[in-house]
């Protein structure tokens, strides 16, 4: 797999134990996870955001991945209300926890470049391919998906973002290379890489955003694709139908508030055993305002659902919520997802030992309320035209061994023959004609003929065969070499299975001057 498979953050869980140290981590080639202490943190990520406060509710470190353009990530969505119901109205959905784990790619890294909705379309059409279990193994180029949805798509060209709609679109119309052909890579382009890289993201040219354009060998290779996707409603039945019925993945984006993801942009606290469980829980109103102050959207896969889950609600100071008999109030109810954010840090840390690091739990009632959704169908593969069996006496000759049993060959060979010796004329582009009748009926299952001519030069030569229905085949070549007279066979297959009673003709033709010559005689052999 490529570099941005798998990376990971930090192994060692004491380094979250120091609260003093500030750290630039490196995640293997890509190093972008901004970390920081205390109270101050300064974002980087194409999300709306600039400097901002990052607590957590025990000083620990907070990290901020990069964000995408809320109003990108939702272009053309619908509202729930005018989409169909996937699921039937009395329609169960059991076991209580459902996944589709083992039929996910390695967990990706996007980097510090803000293109979320690419990785989450990769990483369903990954999750399709190895359903659909023909190419099992295929890594795919987000690099080249951004190009495409910027280039060949025409959507959004003046933003890293996209959106799932568009991301699709490029896959089911266009398809995408392997990786090998486009490795990804995990920084955006600045004024080093192309000096028009510089300044204002929107007035940078479309190249900026997808760091250039492919090189030759990803436009030369092979394009995979995915049938055309559609909007689905975020509703928890509706969702679980998919992953049920279809049993496929779902990709979802939308609203992101930044303390129910314990992100480091978040102005509240957040809380460092969350995000190392990777649990998403419906926002607080502090968060909400917090949040829609700095508008951002996130994208991800859906793989599964958890029933039981059941989490503490936490408020803006961070401190769990209670209800008014001081109890506890909590959220259950959580669909299992693929993320972008590597591994390592987020979502290491869950109970369920199938699930892997870099995945989330993100409640029902957030997916539906925030979130949209699209879903595809698994690749076709159309199935190869098997090769013709050869057929003796017509795509194979009867001379051939494997024809001596055939019943297609059973037929005797006969001879006809001409003595006649006729002069060939010299430089002359009708050149000489020798006919010879063969009577009897029925198709030739075979035609041979064998050529006797004297002459000085005989790379003059051009010698063609005649059927009775006018068709005529060339022999030989007047091909310029040098020799003296010959005595040649030829097969000729393009007559077998017409007719072979009739006026065959052999014409000799001398194209050039200076030498000259004689036809000796020919002989055509038929089976039938």
């Amino acid at each position: 797999m490529a570099l941005h498979r798998a990376c990971a953050f930090h192994d060692n869980p004491a380094f979250f134990a120091s609260s003093f140290e500030r750290l630039f981590m490196a995640m293997n080639t890509k190093k972008w996870w901004l970390l920081a202490i205390g109270t101050s943190l300064v974002l980087a990520s194409c999300g709306e955001g600039t400097e901002v406060e990052g607590p957590t509710t025990d000083n620990s470190a907070v990290f901020a991945p990069p964000l995408e353009s809320l109003d990108t990530l939702l272009d053309g969505a619908p509202e729930n209300a005018s989409l169909q119901n996937e699921a039937k109205g009395d329609e169960v959905f059991e076991p209580t926890n459902y996944e589709l784990l083992a039929l996910q790619s390695p967990t990706a890294n996007q980097g510090s470049r803000g293109v979320c909705s690419i990785f989450a379309a990769v990483a369903l059409m990954e999750h399709l391919y190895i359903k659909e279990g023909t190419f099992p193994d295929k890594d795919f180029s987000e690099q080249y998906l951004q190009w495409s949805a910027k280039f060949e798509v025409n959507s959004f060209p003046n933003t890293s973002g996209s959106s799932s709609t568009y991301n699709l679109r490029a896959i089911s119309d266009f398809g995408i290379v392997e990786e090998a052909f486009w490795p990804y890579e995990s920084r955006p382009w600045g004024a080093s890489n192309d000096e028009r890289c510089a300044g204002d993201e929107a007035e940078r040219p479309t190249e900026c955003h997808t760091n250039g354009h492919p090189p030759q060998e990803a436009v030369d290779a092979e394009k995979w694709k995915l049938p055309s996707s559609r909007w689905i409603s975020t509703r928890e039945r509706d969702i679980k139908a998919i992953m049920k019925n279809k049993g496929t993945a779902v990709v979802a984006g939308g609203d992101f508030y930044y303390q129910s993801w314990n992100h480091g942009a978040s102005s509240l606290p957040t809380n460092r055993e969350y995000a190392r469980k990777g649990y998403v829980l419906y926002p607080n109103e502090a968060d909400k305002t917090d949040s829609r102050a700095r508008r951002a959207g996130h994208a991800f896969l859906l793989v599964g659902w958890d029933d039981t889950l059941t989490v503490e609600r936490l408020d803006e100071k961070g401190e769990v919520m209670l209800d008014e008999n001081g109890e506890p109030m909590t959220e259950s109810g959580f669909f299992i997802f693929k993320n972008s954010w590597g591994t390592g840090s987020w979502g290491t840390d869950h109970a369920d030992e199938r699930v892997p690091d870099g995945y989330g739990y993100i409640s029902y009632r957030y997916v539906e309320e925030f979130l949209s959704a699209r879903a595809t169908d698994l690749p076709v593969f159309e199935e190869p035209e098997p090769e013709p069996e050869p057929v003796c006496g017509d795509t194979l000759s009867c001379a051939d061994d494997a024809c001596i049993d055939s019943p297609l060959c059973e037929g005797e060979p006969a001879t006809f023959s001409s003595d006649a010796e006729l002069a060939i004329p010299d430089d002359d582009a009708n050149g000489v004609l020798s006919t010879i009748e063969v009577t009897g009926q029925g198709p030739a299952l075979e035609v041979s003929v064998d050529v006797l001519v004297a002459h000085s030069f005989i790379g003059d030569l051009e010698v063609r065969l005649i059927h009775p229905n006018g068709d005529s085949i060339v022999l030989r070549q007047a091909d310029g070499a040098a020799g003296e007279d010959f005595f040649e066979s030829y097969q000729a297959d393009a007559f077998v299975g017409l007719e072979a009673a009739g006026s065959w003709s052999l014409q000799v033709i001398d194209a050039f001057g200076a030498d000259t010559g004689s036809l000796l005689g020919w002989d055509l052999t038929l089976v039938r």
